[in-house]
């Protein structure tokens, strides 16, 4: 017996969500190209896959190569400016030897006036006595300074061999770098994976409206998030340039923070923790970006690192929009703030609803909104009650789940 999954009020227009055109005829429409498009879109990654596998262990070897030429590069480099310090440290200490031995000839050549003028006698055997000292430290000095010039030189030998070799490790990088370019071209596209994801989950939305059938769902789901998994640890492997991609590394695409929140919405929480492991690095934690902004919040909730989300709460918490609806979810989900949680899902509702209307988005990913679905349940298991009148946030897919974990 199929569930009926779905909100009893579907296609309808309220105040919190605006113009919510969701209807069976909407969801059929979206369908139609969607069934066209993500079998043609895997049997595209399929064949790119295919044409991958012959360049694999050519890649594997590029990539060491650039690894060890980097290595060599970054050594001669670190070496290089070693040398130049050492440089100034010995020619400052040369020109400080210099004016020491300026100033004892001076002394030396006083002494000798002096003598002169009282003539022989006691005071004369004195300044005699230091008038020779100050010889014996004129030429300890003298010596240092011909010491150091050596080492000067020998220096100056190696830095100009060190600047060479990160000349020619820098060309050599550079070479290795073309022929990876020419090999990572027969890599499927990035945009692929995360074009193939956005109609996977279109598709299952569309289907799951009009059918009201959570298994389908639930496969097609798995799919798409098995696809950015793969994607994001090519990326981490370095399979990819970064500096190429940099607009899907860090959590900054859709579709890695749509696939986040899918894994929540599934109930899969260690899913979700192993990509946002994969997604996310530390030292691109710019959370001024949307997308990276809600995947740090659900990644930092889910590993427990509450303080650090109350921090980055506290500095979104007055955004607007959708930024703003997440922010309060959150706010709501440490605090155990039903209320706000609500306050902060009907943004959400409204406006990823509209977000999706975007002619540029897949708009069939907009019929299940993702983002309120897992937020709903991680509410749930925090001991919440908490619910969104929304056609795109379907009943069965909040429930409770069987083992009910109340986070502390």
């Amino acid at each position: 017996m199929v569930q009926d999954l779905w909100m009893e009020h579907h296609g309808t227009k309220t105040e919190d969500e605006g113009e919510m055109e969701l209807s069976e005829a909407f969801a059929l429409g979206l369908l139609a190209d969607l069934e066209v498009d993500v079998p043609r879109m895997q049997a595209e990654l399929l064949q790119a896959k295919v044409r991958a596998t012959a360049v694999d262990a050519e890649l594997s070897s590029l990539l060491q190569r650039v690894n060890h030429s980097k290595a060599a590069q970054l050594a001669a480099e670190a070496g290089a400016a070693k040398a130049a310090t050492v440089l100034t440290e010995h020619n400052m200490r040369i020109a400080t030897l210099h004016q020491e031995i300026g100033g004892l000839r001076k002394r030396s050549e006083d002494f000798k006036t002096e003598m002169e003028r009282v003539g022989p006698g006691a005071i004369q055997r004195r300044l005699r006595r230091d008038r020779a000292k100050l010889s014996i430290q004129i030429e300890d000095r003298e010596s240092e300074v011909l010491r150091l010039r050596g080492e000067v030189q020998d220096v100056r030998e190696q830095l100009a061999e060190l600047e060479r070799t990160a000349v020619a490790e820098r060309d050599r990088g550079r070479a290795i770098v073309l022929e990876l370019d020419d090999i990572q071209s027969q890599l499927p596209s990035p945009d692929l994976y995360g074009g193939l994801f956005d109609r996977l989950a279109a598709r299952a939305h569309c289907r799951l409206f009009i059918d009201r059938d959570e298994g389908p769902w639930r496969d097609d789901i798995l799919q798409g998030i098995d696809l950015m998994l793969e994607l994001h640890r090519e990326l981490r492997a370095g399979k990819y340039r970064l500096d190429k991609n940099s607009d899907i590394i860090g959590g900054r695409a859709m579709a890695s923070a749509e696939a986040l929140y899918a894994a929540v919405a599934l109930g899969d929480l260690p899913l979700a923790n192993r990509l946002f492991e994969v997604v996310t690095d530390p030292a691109l934690f710019f959370h001024q970006i949307f997308n990276v902004f809600r995947v740090w919040c659900l990644g930092l909730y889910l590993t427990g690192e509450i303080q650090q989300l109350r921090e980055l709460l506290r500095i979104h918490q007055f955004a607007p929009g959708l930024r703003g609806g997440y922010a309060q979810a959150f706010i709501g989900l440490v605090t155990a703030d039903a209320g706000r949680v609500g306050i902060g899902l009907t943004a959400i509702v409204k406006h990823e609803w509209e977000m999706w209307q975007d002619p540029n988005l897949v708009r069939g990913a907009g019929v299940v909104n993702l983002g309120a679905v897992g937020i709903c349940r991680l509410a749930r298991e925090r001991g919440l009650q908490v619910s969104v009148k929304s056609a795109t946030v379907p009943a069965g897919l909040v429930a409770p789940p069987r083992t009910t974990a109340v986070r502390s």
